[in-house]
């Protein structure tokens, strides 16, 4: 969908107010002031070599089933590029002794291709499903494998994965995120529904079958069930639906919006935008029948988009209070909200990193040329960094379950991952869609 499309649509849901407008202050409250004195142009990025210190790592031909091996290479290719951790190396530079070699290894032949490590497969059917061998090898640590065990899925993409996430542990400490799904708003010519996609866009499914708009889909955290907003009924309502798909069931249904839900850690509540009492303001709500639990923003302007932090003790949401759409913090069970986005004209859709020890929100900011691109900010320093640019409209990022990645929609059309700290970015899924929400990583036993 378009920008212009998209908005179009938000202004169905009442929240183009705060999207499209820069209204006044409210009466009797001064705009807040920036530390260096008025809104500034948001950040612009230069990247000379971001490739140049990644860990080179070889791939050689999985072994096995002829159509396996085929799968598994290019499974573990794409996971391992869309980490954006890796430099991977060209695979016409190996030698057919080296392609060859099966599981084995012989360091001294391929440090003369520029390896620091080799990751190997052998993917052959078994009762019930798939199973993959795998080796990684690294150079300095000798002949044996540092990871060598053996993965047993119902589909050979599944076993890649679990390989993929391990070799990202091994290099980072933390595992990887595929397997994952990610949820997203369909916006194509006669798809409005709510769709999954794996991590690496692969395996679409269509979840609901509303046959109207389905908006702003957000993954419960143990992955269990989607929320997301509806028109079935006439009305922006929020409605739950099993990530599995199936039969939606309605949740909040106040008059007027029932908007932009995010969930909390436990999944009792969920925090979204009603505007019943005649505004938009944010609010809890109970996740088993939709009860209010409480009100936590007061204000004659527009609030919206709410984000909590990793510990749940801070929200971030979209305010106009102070003329522009901007960024402002507050803590979870209500309080004075303290505006912290001052670069910029046109900030939205906030989404805190999942990790404690990342104090980053990520959002969409509107530049001085009208393009909207994504953009971090550090809540410690008020530093803001660019994410995108240059590459079209980029909107409503979403970070991954271990808060390293980041998904987002693009008028270049689908979604685009990006590794902000690599500034590694892949397509990972093309088609018309909005709002994406990254589930959690599943955790399935994997055999040694």
């Amino acid at each position: 969908m378009n920008v212009v499309a998209r908005f179009s649509l938000l202004a169905r849901l009442g929240v183009a107010a705060v999207c499209l407008l820069a209204a006044p202050p409210a009466a009797g409250q001064a705009p807040a002031q920036a530390p260096s004195g008025g809104d500034e142009d948001l950040p612009h990025i230069r990247i000379t070599d971001p490739g140049r210190d990644l860990f080179r790592l070889a791939l050689p031909n999985a072994q096995g089933d002829a159509d396996l091996a085929r799968q598994a290479l290019d499974v573990l290719n794409r996971d391992l590029d869309i980490s954006g951790l890796f430099r991977l190396l060209d695979p016409t530079s190996f030698p057919a002794q080296l392609q060859a070699e099966g599981l084995s290894f012989s360091a001294a032949l391929w440090s003369q291709v520029g390896a620091q490590g080799v990751a190997k497969m052998k993917s052959a059917r078994s009762s019930g499903g798939v199973e993959t061998e795998a080796r990684l090898y690294v150079m300095g640590r000798g002949e044996a494998p540092v990871i060598s065990r053996a993965y047993r899925a119902g589909d050979v993409r599944d076993t890649v994965h679990l390989f993929a996430n391990d070799v990202i542990e091994y290099f980072t400490g933390q595992r990887g995120v595929f397997g994952s799904r990610i949820a997203v708003a369909l916006s194509g010519a006669g798809a409005h529904e709510i769709a999954t996609v794996d991590a690496d866009g692969a395996r679409t499914a269509v979840l609901t079958k509303m046959g109207s708009d389905c908006l702003l889909p957000a993954f419960s955290p143990g992955g269990g069930e989607i929320a997301f907003t509806s028109f079935l009924r006439n009305n922006p309502d929020l409605w739950l639906v099993s990530s599995a798909g199936g039969r939606a069931r309605r949740l909040s249904q106040k008059p007027g919006l029932n908007t932009g839900a995010v969930w909390t850690a436990d999944g009792r509540s969920l925090l979204l935008t009603l505007s019943f009492d005649g505004n938009s303001e944010i609010y809890r709500i109970s996740a088993s029948d939709g009860t209010i639990q409480a009100k936590l923003t007061s204000s004659a302007a527009i609030d919206s988009s709410p984000s909590l932090s990793p510990d749940g003790s801070q929200v971030a949401f979209v305010s106009n209070r102070q003329g522009s759409p901007q960024i402002f913090v507050m803590p979870s069970s209500g309080g004075t909200p303290k505006r912290v986005t001052f670069q910029g004209k046109y900030n939205q859709t906030p989404r805190w990193n999942p990790r404690p020890d990342k104090p980053v929100i990520a959002f969409t900011g509107r530049d001085e040329r009208g393009v909207f691109d994504i953009f971090l900010l550090d809540t410690r320093s008020g530093k803001i960094d660019r994410v995108t640019q240059s590459k079209g409209s980029n909107m409503d990022p979403a970070w991954s379950p271990d808060g390293r990645l980041l998904v987002y929609a693009s008028s270049r059309g689908g979604l685009f991952v990006a590794n902000p700290e690599t500034r590694h970015e892949v397509q990972i899924w093309r088609g018309a869609c909005s709002s994406p929400s990254w589930g959690p990583t599943p955790a399935p036993p994997r055999s040694r």
